[in-house]
């Protein structure tokens, strides 16, 4: 495969890491507050519901983007770390591939809970306590699950990113571990 090819694989693959952690970082700091400030509860968990499923649709796009472009990619760089022996041990690069699909797997599984599980748990909830000024204890356990998954999904997406960075830093990664 080509430099040329590689370089454009490394900036689709860019593009999709940014809508990922850029959607992540724009949902948590500007939409959830922003929707929150409505003061109908109804018509906030109704745009709620409306984004969450619209950016899901484009999260899976881009997931999908950067898998494929990720997984283009791995076949050259095993033959630049072969370059220090047939172990992709051998070279840094391996170790560091190795723990970034680790924390890539983690960060799937933390973001498909909220996702499917706890996320639509609490809206359900949510609607079911529309009218009421006051939460039941059930909604507030789960909106600290979902606290918590999202935070945690974010912190592991940013760890895959900077793990990523030291994969593209061939100065670093393909040096002898």
């Amino acid at each position: 495969m080509s430099e040329t090819v590689i370089s454009i694989l490394v900036w689709l693959h860019v593009i999709g890491v940014a809508i990922w952690l850029g959607g992540q970082i724009i949902t948590a700091a500007c939409v959830i507050p922003a929707l929150r400030a409505v003061g109908d509860r109804t018509i906030w968990l109704n745009a709620l519901e409306g984004f969450t499923k619209r950016f899901g649709r484009v999260g899976i796009a881009a997931m999908v983007i950067i898998v494929i472009t990720g997984g283009a990619m791995v076949d050259p760089r095993l033959d630049q770390a072969e370059n220090f022996g047939p172990d992709i041990y051998d070279a840094r690069w391996g170790y560091i591939f190795v723990i970034k699909m680790a924390l890539w797997a983690v960060m799937i599984a933390l973001i498909g809970l909220h996702q499917f599980v706890f996320g639509p748990r609490q809206l359900e909830l949510a609607r079911q306590t529309a009218d009421s000024d006051e939460d039941t204890p059930e909604l507030k356990r789960v909106r600290l699950i979902t606290i918590a998954l999202s935070i945690a999904g974010l912190l592991m997406t940013l760890l895959v990113a900077g793990a990523g960075a030291f994969l593209g830093n061939h100065n670093f990664s393909m040096l002898p571990s």
